[in-house]
């Protein structure tokens, strides 16, 4: 925990966590990753760990994201029932299970898969391959030509990574985390009922009109920068 606290920018919410209990059984553990600092960033905003805490939080409290109404309902029936605590720098999102076990969650075809047994073992895994895991050198490059990315933005690919989109800087657009995801949610639905080897099509023009405004040259976004 020491060496991943290193790295990070400093507590989002400066007051003790208080997770409720509605967010299920795996909420204790939360509880003490929390503790140590009640969410960051780290690794030039590469990872993302939400904080605990009310509404209104920069890049909004765990029990905010978590939320039905937020962008969970996007995905229908393929959400799983688990606590969303942290996300890389794509809004590829790091997700609890009620017994404690973490995955990682592809908010572009809602697959899971196993990441670690507990929280401890995600934060070893995290610091072990700290530039695969949060996707830093893409993240990196992309804010040196652009600037840094604001509280609860994430890159999103133009072009999606599952259907061929490159992991390069040139195929990020910086938008506002909810909006990516429910942006996301209706694409992962409309691959699951896709055979094997079929064609899909999909309009790249709509994930640029998500763009945050702060680089959208003027024209109108969705990104209200949570206003």
């Amino acid at each position: 925990m020491s060496k991943l606290l290193s790295v990070a920018s400093g507590a989002i919410s400066p007051k003790t966590p208080k997770i409720s209990p509605a967010l299920g059984s795996a909420a204790t553990s939360l509880e003490v990753l929390l503790a140590e600092m009640n969410g960051f960033y780290a690794f030039e905003s590469a990872l993302h760990v939400f904080p605990s805490g009310e509404p209104g939080l920069p890049g909004r409290s765990l029990e905010e994201w978590n939320s039905k109404s937020l962008w969970r309902e996007s995905y229908g029936r393929l959400i799983p029932e688990m606590i969303f605590f942290a996300e890389d720098v794509f809004g590829g999102q790091f997700a609890m299970a009620g017994d404690g076990a973490v995955y990682s969650f592809n908010p572009e075809t809602a697959a899971l898969s196993k990441f670690s047994e507990d929280v401890t073992s995600w934060q070893d895994g995290v610091v072990a391959d700290w530039n695969y895991v949060t996707g830093y050198s893409v993240g990196h490059e992309w804010q040196m030509r652009n600037g840094p990315l604001p509280a609860g933005h994430r890159l999103v690919p133009k072009v999606p990574f599952s259907v061929g989109g490159e992991f390069s800087f040139g195929n990020m657009i910086p938008v506002e985390a909810a909006a990516a995801l429910k942006y996301w949610g209706g694409f992962a639905l409309a691959i699951s009922g896709a055979r094997d080897g079929g064609q899909f099509r999909f309009n790249p023009e709509v994930i640029e009109r998500l763009r945050c405004g702060i680089w959208s040259s003027g024209e109108e976004s969705i990104c209200r920068c949570f206003a």
